[in-house]
């Protein structure tokens, strides 16, 4: 695995060697180059990153803090897979969140350049209805989250949102999904998107809890192969 950290040697100079490693794996991630379930050997790590071991163990200890790694003494440590209740835990948490964010950026769409920033985050998110799941759609979708909570002026929203648990999510979950689950999907982001635009933070809010309601009932409805090793037990 490369580092991607997007910059010259100069500006990885600047990082701490756990930092590094923890750029290089959720880059990998977010590029869908690591997995749910996919082993993250410490040796490859140490090898393609030019880091020792103890920074490597360093950033995995903190991303399987963050929900994102999963140590375990007999598998060593793998990209988070999730099971039925985590799924069912994390959703709970991502509707109160990502009501709350909808609700706060459709009162203050007028400020600044609020509304400008949310109508081009839509309209680059839209039109992936009809191109599939892809790096570029869960890329934009990331976006048009966080023009949100951007909008919402609210620091703690943004330290809480769980980006990457939802990023891990759809790639374990992105190939069970329907025609009929993606024609859904983008009814209900229009209807998010307009109430917002219309400033209606009341109706935003619960449109968003819909959205979420629903991918929670879709995903809750999957047979348990799709959940982590063939079971709805976490793995060992």
């Amino acid at each position: 695995m490369k580092a991607e950290d997007g910059g010259t040697s100069v500006r990885r100079s600047l990082k701490s060697s756990p930092d590094v490693v923890v750029d290089a794996i959720l880059s990998g991630i977010r590029s869908g180059r690591l997995v749910p379930g996919q082993r993250l050997v410490e040796a490859d790590l140490t090898h393609s990153l030019s880091i020792s071991r103890g920074p490597v163990r360093e950033a995995l200890k903190r991303l399987a803090a963050e929900g994102i790694v999963t140590l375990s003494q007999n598998r060593g440590a793998y990209v988070r897979s999730l099971s039925r209740k985590d799924v069912s835990d994390l959703l709970k948490v991502v509707e109160v969140v990502t009501a709350l964010v909808s609700r706060l950026a459709a009162e203050r769409i007028d400020h600044g350049t609020n509304r400008a920033d949310f109508i081009a985050a839509s309209d680059a998110l839209l039109p992936h209805e009809t191109l599939g799941d892809s790096v570029a759609f869960m890329d934009r979708r990331r976006d048009f989250w966080d023009v949100l909570i951007h909008a919402s002026d609210n620091v703690e929203l943004a330290r809480i949102m769980p980006l990457m648990q939802i990023h891990l999510l759809r790639l374990q979950f992105q190939a069970h999904m329907t025609p009929v689950d993606r024609r859904k999907q983008f009814q209900e982001y229009r209807a998010m998107i307009a109430a917002i635009l219309d400033g209606n933070g009341r109706r935003a809010e619960r449109l968003t809890r819909i959205h979420i309601r629903r991918t929670r009932l879709s995903i809750s409805r999957l047979p348990s192969e799709a959940f982590t090793g063939g079971s709805d037990r976490n793995r060992p």
